[in-house]
C-alpha cells in the first residue's frame, strides 16, 4: 500500500501529539498546518491527570515537562481580605490521587513548545505556519478515496485523511458537518477571562481562589517571579462580554463588570488589566462544552480531535489536556492497527473504522467528565454573602477533617502507571522520564 498522507489542522496540543504517534507508522507523511505565523504558545495553566500522565510518560517527554513545571503548593481559598479559609495541598508524592493542584502543573505555552520540539524533526512530520483550510471535499464511500483540500491561498492538495484539531471553534468541524448540522456548543452559563499582571511583594505561589457575592470569583496562579496570572470568573450577565470583540472592548467590559466587587485585590487587578502591557495577553472565553452526538466525531476520511470534538471546558479539572493526549494516542493507534491489518490482508486501509473505534474507546470517559461539573459551578458562583460564608464553611470542614481525602480514596482510582487502553505500540513498561 502507498504511504498514508495525513493533514492535521492545528499545532496546539492535540495535533502535535497525534503527529508524534503517527510518525511511528512506516512511511506516514504528516503535515500540521497552523493559522498563525508562529506557534501560539500563550495560555493559562494546565495539567496532566490519570491516563494523561501515563501517555505523557510513554511519549518520553516527562523530563522536559518536569523541567517546566509550575511551583504551586496547592489551592488556597481566601476571603475578600485575602485571609486563608482553607488550603488543599498538592499531592506530589507520585502516589494516590491528584488534588486540585496536579503533580504536573505546566503553562499551556510550555507544553506546546515541548510537543513541537518532540515532533518537528521526526521523519515524515512537516509544520506549515500561516496556513489554513478554506474548504474540502472527500470521496465518501470509496475505499481508495481522498480528501481534496483547498487552502486559503488557493493551493489545492489531496490527502488520505484530514484531522481537525484546531480547538472549540474548529472550521474543519463546521465544514465536515455542514451548515444545517445542530450547534454542538453546550453553554454552561459562565465566562472566564485570563490575563497576566505584574507581581508585587507578598504574592503567594499558592493557587488562590476568592469567591465573591454576585456569582463572581477572582483567582490567581504564579508561575514566574515577575508576574502573576489572574482569572476573573462570572456566571450570568455575560452579554456585554460576549458582545465585546476587540481587546479594548473586552478590557472595558471586564472592568465595568468587576468594578466595586468584594474580592481580594480586585482593584489592583482591574488597574493592571486596564494599564499594564502584560495584560494584553487577555483571553476572554464564554464557557461552553462541545457535545457532538454519537458517531459525529468523524465522517468518512475526516476526524476531529481534542476540543474540536469534545471540549470539556476549563472547569474540567485537567481533563482537557488529558483528553487531548488520550485521544491522539487512540486515534493514531487505531489507524496503525487498521494499517497493519490492511497490509497483511492486502485489503484497503480502514480509515473510517479507525476513527469510529477511537471514538468508541474515548467517548465514555468524555461523557462522564462533561456531566460531572454542574454542582461545582453552582458552588463556586454563590449569589449572596451568606452563600460565600456557607461555601467557605463547607470547604473548611471538608479539608480540616480530611473528608476530601476519604472521598478520593472511596470514589477515585489511585493514579496508575498502567495504560488502560490498548497498547498499540508495545510501549507499556518501556516509558522513559
Amino acid at each position: 500500500m502507498a504511504p498514508l498522507k495525513v493533514l492535521i489542522a492545528g499545532a496546539g496540543i492535540a495535533g502535535p501529539a497525534l503527529a508524534f504517534w503517527l510518525a511511528r507508522m512506516p512511511g506516514c507523511e504528516i503535515t500540521i498546518i497552523e493559522r498563525s505565523s508562529l506557534l501560539r504558545d500563550t495560555g493559562h495553566q494546565i495539567d496532566f491527570r490519570g491516563q494523561g500522565i501515563v501517555i505523557m510518560r510513554l511519549m518520553g517527554i516527562e523530563k522536559a515537562v518536569r523541567a517546566a513545571l509550575c511551583s504551586e503548593p496547592g489551592l488556597r481559598f481566601i476571603d475578600h481580605r485575602g485571609r486563608s479559609q482553607a488550603f488543599v495541598e498538592a499531592n506530589k508524592t507520585g502516589k494516590g490521587t491528584q488534588s486540585a493542584t496536579s503533580e504536573f502543573e505546566i503553562m499551556r505555552g510550555d507544553l506546546v513548545n515541548i510537543l513541537y520540539e518532540a515532533t518537528r524533526d521526526l521523519k515524515g512530520v512537516k509544520y506549515v505556519f500561516n496556513s489554513h483550510i478554506k474548504d474540502f471535499t472527500q470521496d465518501e464511500g470509496s475505499p481508495n478515496g481522498k480528501v481534496h483540500v483547498t487552502f486559503a491561498d488557493g493551493r489545492k492538495e489531496d490527502y488520505d485523511m484530514l484531522v481537525g484539531a484546531e480547538g472549540i471553534r474548529s472550521k474543519v468541524r463546521k465544514l465536515m458537518h455542514g451548515p444545517s448540522f445542530p450547534d454542538p456548543r453546550h453553554d454552561i452559563g459562565a465566562h472566564v477571562a485570563y490575563f497576566t499582571a505584574p507581581s508585587q511583594e507578598g504574592d503567594t505561589n499558592d493557587w488562590t481562589m476568592c469567591i465573591m457575592p454576585g456569582r463572581k470569583f477572582v483567582s490567581t496562579r504564579k508561575d514566574k517571579p515577575d508576574n502573576i496570572r489572574v482569572y476573573l470568573g462570572l456566571r450570568g450577565n455575560c452579554e456585554t462580554l460576549d458582545a465585546a470583540k476587540t481587546l479594548p472592548e473586552q478590557k472595558a467590559a471586564l472592568v465595568e463588570l468587576f468594578k466595586g466587587s468584594e474580592g481580594a485585590q480586585v482593584d489592583r487587578f482591574l488597574k493592571a488589566l486596564a494599564e499594564s502591557p502584560m495584560a494584553d495577553d487577555l483571553y476572554s472565553q464564554h464557557m461552553t462544552q462541545i457535545r457532538l452526538p454519537e458517531g459525529a466525531w468523524s465522517r468518512g476520511r475526516v476526524a476531529l480531535l481534542g476540543d474540536a470534538a469534545y471540549c470539556p471546558t476549563p472547569f474540567g479539572g485537567g481533563v482537557g489536556t488529558t483528553a487531548a493526549l488520550i485521544g491522539a494516542y487512540l486515534l493514531a493507534g487505531e489507524l496503525a492497527k487498521q494499517w497493519k491489518e490492511g497490509r497483511e490482508s492486502l485489503n484497503t486501509f480502514g480509515i473510517e473504522k479507525a476513527s469510529k473505534e477511537y471514538e468508541r474507546h474515548l467517548r465514555p470517559f468524555i461523557t462522564s467528565e462533561q456531566k460531572g461539573h454542574t454542582w461545582f459551578l453552582n458552588a463556586i458562583f454563590p449569589e449572596t454573602k451568606l452563600g460565600v460564608w456557607i461555601f467557605h464553611t463547607i470547604v473548611w470542614i471538608v479539608v480540616s477533617l480530611r473528608i476530601d481525602r476519604l472521598l478520593k480514596n472511596a470514589f477515585s482510582p489511585e493514579e496508575s502507571r498502567k495504560l488502560e487502553y490498548p497498547d498499540y505500540f508495545g510501549l507499556q513498561g518501556k516509558s522513559s522520564a
